[in-house]
């Protein structure tokens, strides 16, 4: 009897032992609480506190509910997952709920004298000052510029609001500079100034602020700068902050439009912030069922020095910084989730950079020490030190996630380490990531990657006026992907883009299908920029892919096979700018021999992984050598090369006007049919992985 009784007494032991493994949370809990299902808990970071006294794996399961937090989720203990409980629907939020009656029509008599009369009855203004809260004006964005937490922000109805803008859908080009703002001015504090054509800004006299956004130098490079003053004699803008290069005309991406006026207030879902009165003016899409404020600056989640730690099945939502930082993690993986409505990035793995000097712009020396929980100057940081190793740790992922509504790019992915090359092998698999810049635009993409050994497969990518990803580093996979309607606004960029740096070697491109990008400018689906080297790129499908779907600029060793190219322009740019304008970037102690010596390039593990390498300087750093071309197919492409096609090799590919043997030539994921006559015309064409090619989330 005794002995059944201590039988009995272990199992429960064992039980009890079992169910401590879980921690229940819910929005209507305490955490005072046993954080048993009864007897929930009330916050995630009290659940991870609790964690941290017992052994083993933990789950935290959240009950449903919106979990507001007004400071950084810390997750540092290992073996952990925080998920929602039977799939409920929860969300983690950095906001705060405004009543909705606190939105009411405008009465002031100077601010609707600025609203044009049709318009009165449909546009409401909230006085946050009246509420004791206080929000952020907009502050200048931009390529070059530190990247930032966004201002604040409003949610209607679950929607970020979109500041409004003249004109709305388009932009206006830059009249004659009469002051450029170029470095002589800088120095001497000489504002840029340019004239404009058109009577727009007349409407605009009352505002006490007018900001500018548009590419004003190059057409690769947005900005948004306040306006000092308006001229309305000579009709000319007088900025009152420079550019990051200067203003130029001329050219058709010149352009600019006006933004965050309360008299350009004219489509549902517009905003503008008057920071002064501490007022948000917008117009809703329909009945105003919730209104939230975005507030917390800090990551919403910050996963740090521990591994094995899953976030699944959230929304992690409304914040005006990143949804989730991860540092010096390892097994760190966000599953199933939805991150949206967010000011910064979606997902950023690695530490950033604080500038040394905010007034610089540009400037790469300026990149200043490294920072957990920011981005800052990172991109900089990596142009000036292209072997610095953000921390992020290795195997670390977001999968099955949708990513949308961010401010400034969908996911950040590091890991591995360029001087070693040590392996990442981080990830974004299977994501659906599509307007991703509503705030900051240049060098903002869906994903960034640096490092070495990383992998982005089976995303969904779409809707985005500059690139869709940006990699740096060596080994990094891209493939499965689709990527559709990006590079919208911009000039002299990729779909997928890298470049200046010889030593960046092994990558791959492969079995992606880039659709309908737009051949307004010079836009390219995959960019080899300024002698980049060793790209493989193979089985991709370019359909109506840019003005020239691949750009080789000067490099060597990309090698190009099996890919099909279909309604476009031309499909591939070769040029030789090493030997001629881009000479300066091939002198000794320039770039490129700055890049190399970083590397230690004729010495292991380079000189045994890239043995090309090691000749680099003695076969002519500014030749363009074996570039091949070979088992393309090309589809009713005008001009197969643009540039010199003496810089390329080419063989065993088929140049038609026809169909080749699609199933449907207007879809060409169905493939092609089995007697398909590109079988015949191409040696050894394979069947391509059409069904493997995008993710399998349902769109939202």
């Amino acid at each position: 009897m005794k002995k059944n009784i201590v039988y009995a007494l272990i199992f429960l032991w064992g039980l009890s032992i079992n169910a401590q493994t879980k921690i229940y949370v819910s929005p209507k809990g305490n955490d005072n609480g046993s954080g048993e299902i009864k007897s929930p808990l009330r916050t995630i970071q009290s659940a991870i506190e609790k964690s941290r006294k017992m052994q083993g794996a933990v789950v935290i399961e959240l009950l449903e509910g919106n979990y507001h937090v007004n400071k950084t989720i810390e997750v540092n203990r290992e073996d952990l997952t925080i998920k929602s409980y039977n799939r409920q629907k929860v969300s983690v939020s950095g906001d705060m709920v405004i009543p909705v009656n606190k939105a009411i029509k405008i009465k002031d008599k100077q601010i609707l004298s600025r609203i044009d009369k049709a318009l009165v009855d449909k546009i409401y203004e909230i006085d946050f000052g009246k509420m004791g809260i206080s929000i952020e004006r907009i502050h200048a964005v931009g390529f070059g510029r530190a990247s930032k937490e966004g201002w604040s922000e409003l949610v209607v109805n679950g929607e970020p609001l979109k500041m409004s803008r003249w004109p709305n859908d388009s932009m206006e080009p830059i009249g004659k500079v009469l002051v450029s703002g170029n470095e002589k001015d800088k120095e001497t504090g000489n504002l840029p100034v340019f004239k404009f054509d058109t009577d727009r800004p007349k409407r605009w006299e009352k505002a006490d602020e007018v900001w500018l956004s548009g590419y004003f130098g190059y057409g690769y490079a947005d900005d948004m700068i306040p306006v000092k003053k308006i001229n309305y004699q000579d009709s000319t803008f007088h900025m009152a902050d420079f550019t990051n290069y200067q203003f130029n005309s001329g050219k058709p991406f010149l352009q600019w439009f006006a933004v965050n006026l309360l008299e350009e207030i004219d489509t549902p879902g517009e905003y503008a912030i008057d920071a002064k009165a501490q007022k948000i003016y917008f117009m809703p899409k329909g009945e105003i069922k919730e209104l939230r404020l975005l507030t917390l600056k800090a990551p919403l989640f910050a996963i740090e020095n521990c591994k094995n730690v899953l976030v699944k099945g959230l929304t992690i939502e409304n914040s005006r910084g990143i949804g989730v930082y991860i540092e010096n993690a390892h097994n760190a993986v966000v599953d199933s989730c939805t991150i949206r409505n967010l000011g910064s990035a979606g997902v950023s793995m690695g530490k950033g950079n604080i500038p040394n000097d905010n007034k610089k712009l540009h400037n790469m020396a300026n990149a200043g020490a490294q920072i957990s929980r920011e981005i800052g100057g990172m991109a900089g940081a990596l142009y000036a030190n292209p072997v610095l190793n953000r921390q992020a740790g290795t195997n670390n992922g977001v999968s099955n996630s949708y990513i949308y509504d961010t401010g400034a790019g969908g996911v950040i992915l590091s890991g591995g380490d360029r001087l070693t090359l040590e392996r990442g092998n981080s990830f974004v698999e299977n994501c659906q990531i599509h307007d991703f810049n509503r705030i900051e635009k240049s060098y903002r993409p869906a994903v960034w990657i640096d490092g070495v050994g990383n992998r982005v497969t089976r995303c969904d990518i779409f809707n985005a006026p500059s690139m869709a990803i940006i990699f740096h580093g060596n080994e990094q996979v891209i493939e499965y992907c689709k990527i559709t309607n990006v590079c919208t606004e911009i000039d002299d960029q990729g779909a997928i883009y890298y470049g200046r740096d010889p030593s960046e070697r092994g990558n791959i491109i492969r079995y992606n299908y880039f659709k309908e990008i737009s051949p307004r400018h010079s836009v390219m689906a995959t960019y080899h920029d300024d002698l980049a080297c060793d790209g493989k790129v193979y089985g991709n499908i370019y359909y109506k892919a840019g003005s020239k779907p691949v750009m080789i600029g000067g490099g060597k060793d990309n090698h190009y096979y099996n890919n099909i190219f279909i309604n476009s322009p031309y499909a591939i740019h070769l040029d030789n700018r090493g030997n001629n304008w881009g000479k300066f970037m091939t002198v000794k102690g320039a770039i490129v021999d700055q890049r190399l010596n970083l590397v230690n390039y004729t010495q292991p593990p380079y000189s045994t992984a890239y043995p090309e390498l090691v000749n680099y300087w003695k076969e002519g750093a500014e030749m363009s050598l074996r570039n091949v071309f070979n088992g393309n197919l090309f589809v009713n492409i005008k001009n197969v090369i643009h540039g010199e096609s003496s810089m390329g090799e080419f063989y065993n590919n088929w140049d038609t006007p026809n169909d080749p043997g699609f199933v449907d030539i207007n879809d060409p994921l169905k493939g092609f049919k089995e007697d398909a006559e590109v079988f015949k015309k191409i040696k050894d064409f394979p069947k391509l992985p059409f069904d493997k090619i995008g993710c399998t989330l349902k769109k939202k």
